[in-house]
């Protein structure tokens, strides 16, 4: 989700206009200032799926079409913020406290499976978080054009497949690929875990144009908005790698 929010046209005067409504930038977008809210955001989250860790005590596995309900209630949330950028901060948290609520329900139901993987993914994804900062920080990954367009098409692709998965399952039928540990499975899992880590990528190239360009103070919500959403998206991913390995 975070590709509707940061990408090429985050920062386009027609966008920064929606929240300056004509007026000029008194204050301009900072790292520090992205940084604190997205660590603000952070902390809302994982406050909330601690909340949802206990309270999924009682949830089975087969409550699947609630979890997908608020899944969408959450793409809607961030399809709003797109719309109205000026409303980040208050969509932000929103989306930081259901998300956080449904990450922590989800993953409650992992560890009652596989012992101890919850932890694992955490710090997997704490891990890349911080060699993607690394690499792009250096240099090593150039965000280029023939990049970009890469990663969208393949972040777009898994995203079809998820959605044509979920409309397949309604009728039975069930895409092993998706799911399963066999050598497919974790390569499928691996290259998906690998393509949500390059959009980390594309969100630290948006973020930085941002505060070149001199944007909106309140463009750091927005931003803070967009990098929470890529992280939830790794975390889950590295979660769903770790699991079909243990099967």
């Amino acid at each position: 989700m975070s590709k509707q929010m940061l990408n090429e046209a985050t920062f386009a005067p027609a966008n920064v206009a929606k929240v300056t409504e004509g007026r000029a930038v008194a204050r301009t977008m900072s790292y520090g200032g992205t940084i604190a809210k997205s660590l603000f955001l952070l902390i809302i989250a994982i406050g909330f799926a601690m909340v949802g860790w206990r309270s999924a005590a009682s949830v089975v596995a087969s409550s699947g079409l609630w979890f997908f309900l608020g899944y969408m209630l959450l793409i809607a949330v961030t399809v709003w913020s797109v719309a109205n950028p000026r409303a980040a901060a208050f969509a932000g948290l929103l989306y930081a406290v259901l998300m956080g609520l449904w990450m922590g329900a989800i993953s409650r139901i992992y560890e009652a499976y596989y012992d101890g993987i919850v932890g694992q993914a955490i710090v997997a994804s704490f891990a890349v978080f911080l060699a993607c900062l690394f690499l792009y920080s250096i240099r090593a990954i150039r965000v280029t054009g023939r990049f970009v367009r890469f990663v969208l098409i393949s972040t777009v692709a898994i995203a079809l497949a998820y959605g044509f998965a979920w409309f397949l399952s309604i009728f039975g039928i069930r895409l092993n690929f998706l799911y399963d540990g066999s050598s497919l499975g974790i390569g499928v899992g691996l290259f998906i875990v690998l393509i949500a880590a390059f959009n980390l990528i594309l969100d630290f190239a948006v973020i930085e144009r941002g505060v070149n360009a001199g944007a909106p103070k309140e463009m750091e919500w927005y931003a803070a908005y967009g990098l929470l959403s890529t992280l939830v998206w790794l975390y889950l991913e590295v979660l769903y790698l770790l699991a079909r390995t243990q099967r």
